[in-house]
C-alpha cells in the first residue's frame, strides 16, 4: 500500500502502518478552502475548517478538559484560539519565533486575556541548547571536509536528545496541538545553510552531507512526537496535522481519482498509497511514527486539500488518539 522507497528514505519500517483504519462512519472530507474570515469560525470547508473539526472532535473525546497547548500556532489563523480558551481553563500558545498573539491579547482583553499564554522562542529540538546552527555556519564558513559535516551533524542527533525540552511542563496538559511543525521542524534552512557553500564540494560529497541531515532530520521528528507525548497528563489526546502532498500540476488529478472511490477503506488504501509515493519525507514519517505511538481505540484521522495563501495546494492529513 505504501511506497518502499519512499518509506526507507523517510528512515520509516512499513510493519503495523497497515492496520490504520478511518475511526468513524462516513467520508472522508476532501473540499476545497475558501476565504479567511478572523478566526475561521464562519467558514466551510476551508482548511481552518477541518482543522476546528479534528480539534472540536478530539475535545468531545476527552474525560476533563482542563489545559491545553497549541504549538507551531505561527499567526494563529489555523487554530481557533478564542473558541479552545472557552473549553479549557487555560490555553498555552507555542512558537518558534515571535508573534503577534500577545497584542492581540492586550488589545481583546476578557476572556481571551485571562485563558490565553503565549510562549515565544521555544526550541522545540534542543538545537540551540548545543548552539548547533552557529557551528554548523563556522564550519561550513571554514570549509570543513564533507566527512566531517557529515560526523557533526549524525552526532547533534545523540547531542539533542540529552536536552531537557519544556521540563516544566510535562505531563501538564488534557490536550496537546501540533500544528503543521513536522515539515517545518529543521530541515529547510539547514539545508538553505549548506546551500550557499554546496559548489566548494563535489556531488559525492554533498550526498554524504545531504544524508547526513536528513539522519538528523528523522531524529528530531520523532524526538519531537516525543515531546509531544510527554507534554499529555494521563488519558490525554495529542492531535497534529501537517501537509503531506503537494498537488502540483502532475498530481492534481489525486483529489478526482480519490472522489470515484467508493468505499472508505478503498480511500483510505488510496491516500496511503499517494502519501507513500509523493508525501513530503519529514511529513511522512512524523505521521506514521506518531500514530504508532497511539492507541487503536478512538483514533481519529482525517485528510483534506489545503490551499495555502502562498498558492500551493496541499493534501493535508491530521490524526488525534492517546499514547499507547
Amino acid at each position: 500500500m505504501w511506497s518502499r522507497d519512499k518509506l526507507e528514505k523517510a528512515g520509516m519500517r512499513m510493519n503495523h502502518f497497515d492496520r490504520m483504519r478511518p475511526p468513524f462512519p462516513g467520508r472522508s472530507m476532501i473540499e476545497p478552502e475558501g476565504e479567511t474570515l478572523d478566526w475561521g469560525g464562519k467558514e466551510f470547508g476551508t482548511h481552518r475548517y477541518h482543522v476546528r473539526r479534528l480539534v472540536d472532535e478530539s475535545i468531545r473525546l476527552l474525560g476533563r478538559p482542563e489545559k491545553a497547548v497549541v504549538l507551531g500556532a505561527g499567526n494563529h489563523g489555523e487554530v481557533d484560539l478564542p473558541a479552545l480558551a472557552v473549553h479549557f481553563g487555560q490555553v498555552t500558545v507555542m512558537d518558534s519565533e515571535d508573534n503577534m498573539l500577545q497584542e492581540w491579547l492586550e488589545s481583546t482583553g476578557g476572556l481571551a486575556l485571562s485563558r490565553l499564554k503565549s510562549l515565544t522562542r521555544v526550541d522545540y529540538t534542543g538545537l540551540d541548547q548545543i548552539s548547533f546552527y552557529e557551528t554548523y555556519e563556522e564550519m561550513l564558513e571554514n570549509g570543513a571536509p564533507a566527512a566531517e559535516l557529515a560526523g557533526y551533524l549524525r552526532d547533534c542527533a545523540f547531542q539533542v536528545r540529552r536536552q531537557e525540552r519544556l521540563l516544566h511542563l510535562k505531563k501538564s496538559f488534557s490536550l496537546v496541538v501540533s500544528s503543521g511543525v513536522h515539515t517545518q521542524l529543521f530541515y529547510l534552512y539547514a539545508l538553505t545553510q549548506f546551500h550557499g557553500y554546496m559548489e566548494r564540494y563535489s556531488a559525492s560529497d554533498i550526498r554524504q552531507v545531504m544524508e547526513a541531515l536528513v539522519y538528523l532530520r528523522n531524529g528530531l521528528v520523532t524526538d519531537y512526537n516525543q515531546l509531544l507525548l510527554a507534554l499529555l497528563k494521563p488519558e490525554g489526546r495529542v492531535v497534529a496535522w501537517t501537509e503531506m502532498v503537494l498537488l502540483d500540476e502532475a498530481k492534481k488529478g489525486i483529489v478526482d481519482e480519490l472522489y470515484m472511490l467508493q468505499s472508505e477503506q478503498e480511500r483510505t488504501s488510496y491516500l496511503f498509497e499517494v502519501f507513500g509515493k509523493y508525501g513530503l519525507e519529514a511529513a511522512v514519517l512524523g505521521m506514521k511514527d506518531l500514530h504508532d505511538k497511539l492507541r487503536s481505540e478512538q483514533l481519529l484521522f482525517h485528510s483534506w486539500v489545503w490551499h495555502t495563501e502562498t498558492g500551493r495546494t496541499y493534501l493535508a492529513a491530521g490524526l488525534s488518539g492517546r499514547p499507547s
